[in-house]
């Protein structure tokens, strides 16, 4: 089975839906049919929104923004019609002094940062303070990437300066930040919906196993529930993270980019109680950090408990979850338990709980100072955008300046097409009109 589309989007996270949304006008003028395919069984992504008591939502994925930071996400949210609210995990608690420290040391050593040009975070903090001084500061941060040997000093202080747990250490306290209360998944479902009525195809589970030249066009090879099936296309947008792409027959990235491109594991757990005993503790709204595995814990309203950690303790926690549920849940109280002022008092009983597990859940050039193309061109024409080429990787706004760019691109493409069977046209008659004459 074989079937054709002017213009092919893979992916079906927010970037590949807002190529599908900005080329519809352009389509539907050219008469250019539009599919859409992805590997899951709904649009999203890295974007998931779950329920909880059939009201909260919680985000197993992206899960806030800054009007400041982010404005091509801010205009689309007000676009959408869609509500939001404050964020509320802007106060960091913590039960030492270590946070404090933290702000000193970045504030006093921000000025030598232009003399460590290539040291990592780690390197750079410890030539003043010592590694063991060093490694206790850094860990305040809540983010055990920052202690990885690729990050370096400048960006360290980017990545701290764009959290919201960890901006008020620096100059950017006053960002403001915002959530989705319908969960961004309802903003993914609009967007499709609004390509749909345009008349843009979506096929959903389709995993892309290859891609090869044929002429002017590309032909794809899908795998869809245990069969293959192939689909040719004149313009390809490949719009997965890097992390997708070398299993594919690319040759990714050296055929698209001169630049290196990694990612970091996620892990959120959330967890419900019958009441929500971190009011009493003055937790209501705050983010707690804890000088464990658990990295940052965050207590929602009279909702649910969260905890958020990347790169090593994030694997801790998979690795925790393949031992059994059991095994994962007593290191949970037992971590909670170390990190709460519960006076020699049990952790209360979790009522339920949920988690998800994102082995790649942060994509990003190894190089960041570099100055790199926010999309990738590969040499047969194929085009590829990531939040992941940008600056602002591991955001919904990079996708969204990817997106664009890339759209950018493929109308370019059209209109130089466009004009070429124009001039062709008029060649034509050109050349009929001079032998009827003749």
């Amino acid at each position: 089975m074989s079937t054709y589309s002017d213009i092919c989007i893979v992916g079906a996270g927010i970037g590949g839906l807002t190529c599908a949304n900005r080329l519809i006008d352009a389509a539907a003028k050219r008469k250019l049919r539009i599919r859409v395919f992805d590997v899951n069984a709904s649009v999203g992504g890295r974007i998931q929104s779950r329920k909880i008591d059939g009201e909260e939502i919680a985000e197993l994925g992206a899960a806030r923004y800054s009007p400041q930071l982010h404005p091509h996400f801010q205009q689309l949210m007000q676009g959408s019609g869609l509500p939001h609210a404050v964020y509320p995990f802007t106060e960091v608690i913590s039960h030492d002094s270590v946070l404090e420290e933290l702000k000193a040391t970045l504030d006093s050593l921000s000025p030598m940062l232009k003399e460590h040009p290539n040291d990592s975070f780690l390197e750079f903090v410890s030539h003043y303070l010592g590694a063991a001084k060093a490694t206790h500061i850094i860990k305040a941060t809540g983010y055990d990437a920052l202690l990885l040997p690729m990050v370096s000093a400048a960006m360290a202080y980017d990545i701290i300066r764009k959290h919201p747990e960890t901006q008020h250490f620096t100059e950017n306290a006053g960002n403001q930040w915002r959530y989705a209360t319908d969960g961004y998944h309802a903003l993914l479902c609009q967007l499709q919906h609004q390509a749909q009525a345009a008349g843009v195809e979506f096929r959903l589970e389709h995993r892309l196993l290859s891609v090869e030249k044929s002429g002017a066009d590309h032909v794809l090879a899908f795998s869809h529930h245990g069969d293959t099936q192939m689909h040719r296309t004149r313009h390809l947008v490949m719009a997965i993270p890097p992390s997708a792409m070398p299993r594919l027959n690319l040759d990714f990235p050296h055929a698209w980019s001169p630049f290196q491109y990694d990612s970091l594991p996620l892990f959120k757990g959330f967890f419900t109680f019958d009441t929500a005993w971190w009011d009493a503790l003055g937790l209501t709204d705050k983010v707690l950090m804890a000088a464990n595995p658990l990295r940052k814990v965050y207590f929602k309203g009279d909702k649910y408990v969260l905890f958020y950690t990347d790169s090593k303790s994030a694997t801790y926690w998979r690795d925790s979850l393949e031992l059994g549920e059991d095994v994962y849940l007593e290191r949970v109280r037992s971590h909670l338990e170390e990190v709460l002022p519960l006076d020699g008092q049990p952790l209360p009983q979790i009522k339920a709980h949920f988690h998800k597990f994102w082995p790649h859940g942060v994509e990003f050039c190894v190089e960041p100072e570099a100055e790199h193309p926010a999309v990738l061109l590969h040499r047969d024409g194929i085009i590829s955008c990531s939040d992941a080429y940008t600056a602002h990787c591991g955001w919904m706004e990079g996708s969204l300046i990817s997106a664009k760019q890339a759209c950018g691109l493929l109308l370019q493409r059209l209109e130089q097409r466009e004009e070429q069977r124009e001039d062709a046209a008029a060649n034509d008659t050109f050349i009929t009109s001079s032998t009827e004459r003749a």
